[in-house]
């Protein structure tokens, strides 16, 4: 009798499409929250002190702890949605550091791409090694 080889290192198309649908929510709810906070920075920088009592500082920063540590933890296991939340919440969190700190101050050189460029860079780099390492 022939066996049947499977490969289990190939990912399963219902998986992916949930890989997929699962970022693709998450990038428009960042995308939403990132106009918002553009368009309305005195809320942004004041408006989080004043829900939760909390620096402003404090809600990027863990987000991007959160998003490191489900990045990590998305490379240990099979599954890649974890990846790619973690990647997406630490470039939502770089959006957001640069939105408190001053948007014009990451125009380095008068170029006004530089401060748009440096999360999707980070995001890039973050989903190619995820994707380099992914088991």
């Amino acid at each position: 009798m022939a066996e049947h080889h499977v490969d289990h290192t190939h990912r399963s198309k219902r998986g992916r499409m949930w890989t997929y649908l699962i970022v693709g929510v998450v990038l428009v709810i960042g995308a939403v929250l990132g106009n918002f906070a553009m368009n309305n920075p005195d809320l942004a920088k004041n408006g989080i002190a004043t829900i939760a009592g909390l620096p402003s500082w404090a809600f990027p920063t863990v987000a991007a702890v959160l998003g490191g540590i489900l990045f990590w933890v998305g490379l240990k296991i099979e599954t890649d949605w974890p990846e790619y939340l973690g990647a997406a919440l630490v470039a939502g969190a770089i959006v957001a550091g640069e939105i408190l700190l001053g948007w014009s101050n990451f125009e380095l050189g008068g170029v006004a791409a530089i401060p748009y460029a440096i999360p999707a860079l980070v995001l890039i780099v973050m989903l190619m090694i995820g994707n380099a390492k992914s088991r």
